[in-house]
């Protein structure tokens, strides 16, 4: 038997799915259950996608973990007393270097870029730089005193602090926000000049003498390896400005994200 409406005409019985072209799941047309609408509305447009698992030993992770294993035997090779030893320690960073710039290459080459890549390679990263850029404060090469290697590394520490928790703030806060902290131009080149005049100051810190077999006398004779230490110290301050014109872009960028937060959607 029909159903009747309020003005006794019958009510027309419309199918909740699709059974014509005319008829869709967002009809305008009132359903006998708004409910029932919805669910099905979900169950046709959601697809649920599985997980998909990312290998941890990938190349890029393996070179990011080795240059983590480099931190202890730097530190190890810092404290021996051997003739050549400040040679082999400016080897270790050099190589840790290296493995930075190669592993980022290779995992965009080869398309095998991780997310625990994605968070390990700046943790390596940081750690390596950091136990350099105090080793280097506590004993520096000449003619750079240790009163004079303080500034410039406790603004590149601080600075990294800064960016970290600034980075982690936008990952929770996401959308804009995530991406107003993405690696700009100016981080990158802080980065190169960075650890092109670490690796100079931790090369100057053996005694001069020690090069007289490979390298030309007007270097070993003369004070030019004073120069060339002094030269990388103006680069490592050229990177600390770098370092704090990057962070001030970040925070720049940011800025309306703190004065307007959007609330994440869940």
């Amino acid at each position: 038997m029909p159903k009747l409406d309020a003005n006794g005409e019958e009510i027309k019985r419309i199918p909740l799915l699709l059974v014509s072209k005319e008829e869709s799941i967002d009809s305008p047309l009132d359903r006998r259950s708004e409910a029932y609408r919805h669910i099905a509305q979900k169950i046709v447009t959601t697809k649920p996608v599985p997980p998909v698992r990312q290998p941890i030993m990938t190349i890029p992770n393996i070179l990011t973990f080795f240059r983590l294993l480099l931190v202890p035997v730097l530190l190890l090779l810092w404290e021996i007393e051997w003739r050549y030893t400040p040679i082999l320690c400016a080897v270790v960073f050099i190589l840790a270097s290296l493995t930075d710039w190669l592993d980022g290459m290779l995992a965009r080459k080869l398309k095998i870029a991780t997310v625990f890549g994605a968070f390990l390679d700046p943790v390596a990263d940081k750690i390596m730089v950091s136990t350099a850029l105090v080793l280097l404060t506590i004993t520096p090469p000449p003619p750079i005193t240790t009163r004079l290697m303080a500034l410039p590394v406790i603004i590149m520490i601080c600075r990294e602090v800064t960016m970290s928790a600034l980075r982690e703030w936008a990952a929770a806060a996401g959308g804009a926000a995530h991406k107003a902290v993405k690696v700009n131009s100016f981080g990158k080149w802080k980065t190169a000049l960075q650890m092109v005049s670490m690796s100079i100051l931790l090369v100057a810190r053996q005694p001069i003498s020690d090069y007289a077999a490979w390298l030309p006398p007007f270097i070993t004779e003369g004070p030019a390896m004073l120069h060339i230490a002094r030269a990388a110290f103006i680069c490592l301050w050229a990177a600390t400005a770098l370092a704090v014109w990057s962070v001030a872009v970040y925070m720049a960028n940011v800025w309306t994200h703190f004065i307007y937060p959007q609330v994440k959607q869940q």
